[in-house]
């Protein structure tokens, strides 16, 4: 595989990722208890909080990420201090990785057209 190749299958992959937990956090309830995707309850994951009944510093960051994507930043804050910040840089990652996917595809497109004339 070459670098271009292993280059736009990470910025492809990390878009989907990112587009997906976006999307995710769009679709589901917002809910101080456990976040909603429709009729399903999303259950407690966390190992941590379940061994030693305390919080981890990732407990409250699904609910924070589902408050960001209904524009409750408020919320999301009150959930898991550093979850909007986090939402954040995931969906920033969207437009950043399209636009570096659009960058490279006509640059190498370009070259591909310099290079057959000469």
């Amino acid at each position: 595989m070459s670098a271009w190749d292993r280059w736009w299958v990470s910025d492809a992959f990390t878009l989907g990722l990112c587009t997906i937990i976006v999307l995710l956090a769009v679709m589901m309830t917002p809910s101080t208890g456990f976040p909603h995707l429709g009729p399903l309850e999303i259950p407690e994951l966390c190992t941590w909080r379940r061994w030693f009944g305390v919080q981890c510093p990732g407990c409250g960051l699904t609910r924070s990420f589902v408050f960001m994507g209904h524009g409750q930043p408020l919320a999301a804050f009150a959930m898991n201090k550093l979850g909007p910040f986090l939402f954040l840089v995931v969906a920033s990652q969207i437009p950043y990785r399209l636009w570096r996917i659009a960058r490279r595809s006509s640059d190498r497109t370009r070259r591909a057209g310099t290079s057959g004339s000469a």
